[in-house]
């Protein structure tokens, strides 16, 4: 026991050090990858439930695009489609736009199912008293469905997180990356994938926390 214990502390005094380059890079592309996310997501959302044909189909395809395949396939195809194209972005950046872009899909449906679930008299009564749709929307109809859908979307940006590990694939040095690397000097995987277990639970508890307190703000707003 205490040969384990001895082991145990020499090898995260190498695997923390790595670790935390890699829960920087891990949470500085989490982070940008959700506000992406949010706003590309926001958007399709509003495209799904408007009156233009067009806006929907739109809508659909991209929900369909990115919901129905692998995401590792479309970082390979972001990774080595983008130079193709002609835009010549950094790994770090591909991994940012892809992941925000793949979330955005699932944000979108959630937000469109959030605004559909409330009852429509809220809209025809503001419709009554002339407000526009857009601004129904923003004032009536969007504050209460953000108080209802807050945990649907905390589960997918904690998925967010735990998705940012393929990024490795593409070089992108995040936690999983700097795992392997750990792994590769200490020799020991069990105990330097018990440091990177906690690192993820730590990330996922701390977007659990303030997804309860953002939800816990718009139910009071919304009553």
């Amino acid at each position: 026991m205490g040969g384990f214990i001895q082991e145990f502390i020499h090898v995260t005094e190498i695997t923390v050090p790595l670790l935390l380059q890699g829960i920087l890079v891990t949470l500085e592309i989490s982070v940008l990858a959700i506000l992406l996310a949010s706003v590309v997501g926001s958007l399709i959302a509003y495209l799904a439930i408007a009156e233009n044909k067009v806006c929907r189909a739109v809508a659909r395809i991209y929900i369909k695009l990115f919901r129905c395949t692998p995401f590792m396939v479309e970082v390979y195809l972001a990774y080595y489609g983008l130079p193709m194209l002609g835009i010549n972005v950094s790994a770090f950046w591909t991994g940012v736009l892809i992941l925000g872009f793949y979330t955005a899909a699932y944000v979108a449906v959630t937000l469109e199912s959030g605004i559909k679930a409330l009852p429509k008299g809220q809209a025809e009564a503001a419709y009554a008293i002339g407000m526009s749709k857009n601004m129904t929307l923003l004032r009536i109809l969007f504050p209460q469905t953000i108080g209802m859908i807050v945990p649907a979307l905390t589960g997918q940006f904690v998925q967010t997180v735990k998705d940012s590990s393929i990024l490795s694939i593409i070089t992108v040095a995040e936690m999983t990356m700097m795992t392997k690397e750990a792994i590769g000097i200490t020799f020991s995987p069990l105990i330097v994938y018990i440091c990177a277990g906690l690192f993820y639970w730590a990330i996922n508890l701390v977007i659990e926390l303030v997804s309860k307190k953002i939800e816990k703000k718009y139910r009071r707003f919304s009553v």
